[in-house]
């Protein structure tokens, strides 16, 4: 999650096309150029609104977007906290933030507990959203915050000469309705022993990740793919994904445990192959910690490799 580390990546592929993302009804091609041009406008953004040293709760799914302002907010000192919406409405929750990233205002909105959570603070969201009059001053959408980084580039130059950010090494995930720790080490460990499985991925296949979980293996998910020049998209619900699967035809799909065992559900009740629901292009599954005993036939019989990683 080192941002040094991430636009060196970017700076050596330049041009080369990294992944794609819906955009309304369109599909939008983004080069590895045109991520560092955002991480440009967000850090601006960010020394501009002295968004620096701050506790920050992340609720997005696990997308390239949300992950390059993660990694930005913790280069700028920030202490990052990840867990999904489902655990927060599970879970008592007494933890005090100045931000909160959501995927998108509406699904907050409609959610007591959650607008409750994101009471009187900075939220952040990925997807757009329009102004009105339930919707706070202090909530803002991903693309403006690159409009106005853009604008503020200048300012933001001399006033990151003035900051005193803290060093953070730790970041922390709500799993299994308990906090637990992670340092960057523990990342950078991760990665070492898993990378081959993305290393092995041919540069001219194209890959998906439905990823819903917060865990280690989530943090790592979309630093994988760009280190190793995996084209690929994110996908934020199995509905989305199964939308739009004939469309992107991935080969390699990246998929938590828990999406994995429900795309396999939707095929016993529907009494359809996995290939039939999900595309038959698909050769390889990546998932984490899927727990022993699992029934896997369904992919064995549509001959899918499945690779279950662990820490």
């Amino acid at each position: 999650m080192k941002i040094e580390e991430i636009k060196s990546i970017l700076k050596l592929n330049g041009p080369r096309l990294a992944y794609q993302s819906l955009d309304g009804m369109n599909w939008k091609q983004i080069t590895f150029n045109d991520i560092k041009t955002n991480i440009d406008y967000i850090n601006s953004y960010l020394i501009k609104k002295d968004l620096v040293n701050k506790n920050v709760l992340s609720l997005s799914s696990n997308c390239i977007e949300s992950y390059i302002l993660e990694s930005l907010l913790m280069d700028l000192g920030s202490k990052l906290s990840f867990a999904s919406q489902n655990i927060l409405l599970d879970v008592q929750f007494n933890m005090e933030f100045d931000i909160v990233i959501v995927d998108s205002l509406e699904e907050i909105l409609d959610n007591h507990i959650l607008k409750n959570v994101v009471k009187d603070k900075i939220v952040i969201s990925i997807a757009n959203f329009k102004k009105s009059k339930e919707i706070s001053d202090l909530c803002i959408s991903l693309q403006n915050i690159y409009k106005i980084g853009l604008l503020s580039r200048k300012d933001s130059k001399e006033r990151e000469k003035e900051l005193s950010i803290n060093f953070i090494d730790k970041f922390s995930i709500i799993e299994s309705n308990k906090l637990k720790f992670y340092s960057l080490n523990d990342m950078k460990n991760f990665m070492k022993r898993n990378e081959f499985h993305f290393n092995s991925i041919n540069e001219n296949e194209f890959s998906t990740s439905l990823y819903l979980k917060k865990d280690l293996f989530s943090k790592a998910l979309n630093l994988f793919f760009l280190k190793n020049k995996n084209k690929f998209t994110n996908n934020k619900s199995v509905k989305s994904l199964l939308i739009n699967i004939n469309e992107i035809m991935p080969i390699n799909l990246i998929i938590d445990s828990d999406s994995l065992r429900e795309i396999i559900k939707l095929c016993y009740v529907n009494k359809v192959k996995f290939s039939e629901l999900t595309g038959s292009k698909i050769k390889k599954i990546i998932t984490y910690n899927m727990a022993a005993g699992e029934n896997l036939e369904m992919l064995k019989n549509d001959k899918i490799d499945l690779v279950n990683l662990n820490n």
